[in-house]
């Protein structure tokens, strides 16, 4: 016997975002860590979820790869965002946590070019849409 599927459109709006779990990490001074992966703009230190991940793993696994942060201490929530990346025509959801750090003594993964602890106001008029999450991030955060 041949089954046929049936996949209606209508019922299933296109709801398939990108999830990136991103660290919000600032200084004695307040100023917040941010890196620069393949590209000239900064954003928050992080990456794509992996299927089946747990969220916190998921913050420690990305500080880990990018900035070879061994420990630590993921908080709570600061953030959560969506936005539309017209570049790859899709929609991402920043999943931010506060998220605290012993030592800045970084060592950078694959892609990493730079690191940074940054004043955020001078992300406030950037046109980049990473550089404005991070202001937007920070300045909203209340960590």
């Amino acid at each position: 016997m041949i089954y046929k599927v049936v996949y209606h459109t209508c019922m299933y709006p296109n709801t398939f975002y990108r999830v990136s779990v991103k660290a919000l990490i600032q200084d004695e001074e307040g100023r917040v860590l941010v890196v620069k992966e393949d590209q000239d703009a900064w954003s928050l230190p992080g990456g794509g979820l992996e299927h089946g991940e747990d969220p916190v793993d998921g913050v420690l696994r990305e500080l880990s790869e990018e900035l070879g942060i061994r420990h630590a201490n993921v908080k709570s929530i600061a953030r959560t965002k969506t936005f539309y990346l017209e570049s790859i025509q899709t929609w991402l959801m920043w999943v931010v946590y506060a998220t605290e750090i012993d030592n800045d003594d970084f060592t950078y993964g694959d892609g990493v070019t730079a690191a940074a602890f940054v004043d955020i106001t001078t992300l406030a008029s950037s046109n980049n849409i990473f550089e404005r999450m991070v202001y937007e991030t920070a300045s909203s955060s209340t960590v």
